[in-house]
């Protein structure tokens, strides 16, 4: 019995092969949360303790980051209660995911003043800044300075 290879059977490998890359690919991109910003932060705050930290207003987020809170779907800000403490929580809620490079720059600024208020006399504050936690999730950012940073973060991935 012979058989005989179509000359089609090469495309048609070929095409399951692109077709299994791009459902692949599709899977790999940052997807979207239909979580509300209440449950995200409320999951985060119960996985560590916020003391020295109180609960800001839009103000403050200006302040610290330079940026419009109204500008996305909701921010919630936990900022240190005084001067000599660095722990910080910040949950952005983006309205569109091309908002995250500015969110994060704005971080970043952020994240480099502090370190630059703490170097050389707050050690303690200083490496939890050096061990702080930025993380975009799709439509999500989490920034937070804490000693329970890891677990903040495990707590923000599995409330997406």
């Amino acid at each position: 019995m012979n058989k005989k290879i179509s000359f089609l059977t090469p495309i048609r490998v070929a095409m399951v092969v692109i077709l299994f890359a791009f459902i692949v690919f599709l899977q790999m991109g940052d997807k979207e949360s239909k979580a509300s910003l209440k449950t995200v932060t409320n999951k985060v705050i119960k996985s560590i303790k916020v003391e020295g930290m109180v609960e800001s207003n839009n103000r403050m987020f200006k302040k610290f980051y330079g940026l419009n809170a109204s500008d996305y779907e909701g921010v919630t800000l936990y900022a240190p209660e005084t001067n000599m403490n660095a722990q910080e929580l910040l949950i952005v809620k983006l309205k569109d995911s091309s908002q995250a490079e500015t969110v994060t720059k704005a971080i970043n600024s952020r994240l480099e003043t502090q370190k630059s208020s703490f170097e050389g006399y707050g050690i303690e504050q200083f490496d939890m800044l050096e061990n702080h936690i930025l993380d975009v999730q799709g439509n999500f950012i989490l920034y937070i300075v804490h000693p329970n940073a890891t677990k903040a973060d495990q707590a923000f991935r599995n409330s997406l």
